[in-house]
């Protein structure tokens, strides 16, 4: 059974996988409760609560066990802190660089506080985890972001608007529309819309794909059926497109053909995904 103290921590702990300062009320929590005067959590790039420099003599502590301030004055390096003064309990990670060291100046600490220290040191390892990979997945997702904004281009699935197509459609000043599979649709501010087999929407500003002599090489086409497949990716049907560029039906049909084929692509919705999904979109200028 969890006692009523360690919930209130573990519900601290929660936050701190979600938010960075709320590591000040985890420590706050165990400093008021364990009647410490410090709290401090040294972690492999940062030093929460109160900033005490870590002590070298940390370096050699066995994972999962709490070290008492008699057993810490025994192991203090030179420039280590005089554990002899106050009392302390120190107890570093299992697997990762984190230690967690409860001071006090007046008074002993007892022994369930350090049993206490024991069960809760495994949550606090993996909420330190967990807030690390939050963060990192927080700066994928941001660079995701940043990119497929630079090539203009946002897709509204069955949960909505992914965070590109909400700015597209928030700057356009219009509302997610709804279009049919393979259909082209207009929008304001120069915004549009085509339909995808499997009913999301992709959406795409008006941004130009690069120069065919570009896109050539990079799709391994000849030059024609690159002014092809980017007349068709800047949203002409194939039909337009042929024309466009003097070609015959029968030509524009084979062409796109020798496009899906060498792209590697099934039809014209996997070329679009293909040329604004991916580096080519991306790059500065034509």
């Amino acid at each position: 059974m969890i006692a009523r103290d360690d919930s209130d921590i573990l519900i601290a702990l929660a936050d701190a996988v979600r938010e960075q300062a709320a590591w000040g009320k985890v420590l706050d929590l165990l400093r008021s409760q364990m009647q410490a005067s410090r709290a401090t959590l040294y972690t492999e790039n940062a030093v929460l609560g109160d900033s005490v420099p870590r002590p070298a003599c940390f370096a050699a502590l066995r994972p999962n066990r709490v070290y008492t301030a008699e057993e810490l004055a025994d192991r203090a390096g030179p420039f280590d802190p005089d554990f002899g003064t106050g009392d302390s309990r120190v107890i570093a990670a299992a697997g990762r660089q984190a230690t967690l060291w409860l001071h006090r100046a007046r008074g002993n600490f007892r022994a369930a506080d350090s049993a206490r220290l024991s069960g809760l040191m495994p949550h606090i390892t993996q909420a330190l985890a967990l807030a690390e990979d939050r963060a990192a997945l927080a700066v994928a997702l941001a660079d995701a972001q940043t990119l497929t904004w630079r090539a203009g281009l946002g897709q509204i699935g069955p949960e909505g608007p992914d965070a590109t197509a909400a700015r597209l459609l928030r700057d356009a000043g219009c509302a997610a529309p709804l279009v049919a599979a393979g259909a082209t649709r207009a929008l304001p501010g120069g915004l549009s819309a085509y339909g995808l087999p499997d009913g999301c929407v992709l959406l795409r500003a008006k941004r130009d794909l690069p120069a065919p002599e570009r896109l050539a090489p990079a799709l391994g086409l000849t030059l024609s059926e690159a002014r092809l497949a980017r007349a068709i990716a800047q949203g002409e049907s194939l039909a337009k497109a042929s024309a466009a560029l003097g070609l015959t039906r029968e030509t524009g049909r084979s062409y796109a053909k020798q496009i899906y084929a060498k792209t590697g692509v099934s039809g014209q919705s996997g070329l679009v995904r293909l040329l604004w999904s991916g580096a080519l979109a991306f790059g500065q200028g034509n």
